[in-house]
């Protein structure tokens, strides 16, 4: 899974008018995850955790990731879970703009 674009983000707010726009971009950047930063978390097995995913977080530590491999795995794995959660975290603001606007 790719990084969310400009493109994609503007195809998602092509129907908010333009101070919802300004609001779901000041909301989204501040709230979005760096994949750098995911992968970086993922070395000292804190990833999970940083991307909200506390039940499998709290797992990874318990059981020392895995014994190394699930935390080797997720070194891998770790850019794509925080491409999924920006673009989870764009849409649950943008569903919360829609309902504030009704």
């Amino acid at each position: 899974m790719a990084e969310l674009s400009p493109l994609e983000i503007a195809e998602m707010t092509k129907s908010l008018p333009d101070t919802q726009k300004m609001i779901f971009a000041q909301q989204y950047s501040s709230e979005k995850k760096d994949r750098g930063t995911a992968v970086i978390l993922s070395l000292f097995l804190y990833d999970r955790l940083w991307l909200g995913d506390t039940t499998m977080g709290i797992l990874k530590y318990i059981t020392a990731g895995g014994c190394g491999i699930w935390a080797l795995v997720d070194i891998f794995t770790a850019s794509s879970r925080a491409d999924e959660y920006n673009r989870n975290k764009a849409r649950d603001i943008l569903q919360a703009l829609q309902i504030a606007s009704r």
